[in-house]
C-alpha cells in the first residue's frame, strides 16, 4: 500500500485491523515477487479493491449484515487477488504452498479480528481514513 492510499474504516478497531492486514499481504507478496515491475503491478490492483471498499462504505451505514459484509469485503477481494496474482508470476511451488498458508492464516485471522470490531457506540465512523 503505498502511503497516500486512503481506507474508509468504521473505527479506529477497524482501521487496525486492516492496516495490519494490508502490511501483511504486501510482505508476502514482496517475498515472492522476483520482478518490482510484478510488485508494482499488484499495487495497482490493490489501490483499486481499496477504491471499490470506499466507494461501498454507503453500504456500512445501512446497519446489520451490510456493516458486516462491506468490512470484510476489503479482506476477501485482496485475498482473492492474491491467489489469482501468483498464478500469473513465476512462483515456486514451495512459495506457492508456503504462501497460501500462510495466506489462508492470514485472511482467517483477520475475518474473525472482524467478527469482534463493535459497530455500535460514540466511536462507529469517527474514523474515516488511515
Amino acid at each position: 500500500m503505498r502511503g497516500n492510499t486512503k481506507i474508509m474504516c468504521a473505527n479506529q478497531g477497524h482501521k487496525t485491523v486492516l492496516v495490519h492486514f494490508l502490511e501483511q499481504i504486501q510482505n508476502y507478496i514482496d517475498e515472492i515477487t522476483e520482478n518490482d515491475e510484478d510488485f508494482e503491478m499488484f499495487l495497482n490492483v490493490l489501490e483499486e479493491l481499496i477504491e471499490k471498499s470506499n466507494d461501498d462504505v454507503v453500504f456500512s451505514f445501512l446497519g446489520g449484515e451490510y456493516t458486516e459484509k462491506w468490512m470484510k469485503t476489503l479482506p476477501m477481494t485482496v485475498y482473492y487477488a492474491v491467489i489469482g496474482y501468483m498464478h500469473m508470476i513465476d512462483v515456486t511451488l514451495l512459495d506457492l504452498i508456503d504462501t497460501t498458508e500462510r495466506l489462508n492464516n492470514l485472511v482467517n485471522e483477520t475475518l474473525d479480528s472482524l467478527d469482534y470490531i463493535d459497530c455500535s457506540g460514540d466511536d462507529y465512523h469517527k474514523i474515516c481514513l488511515n
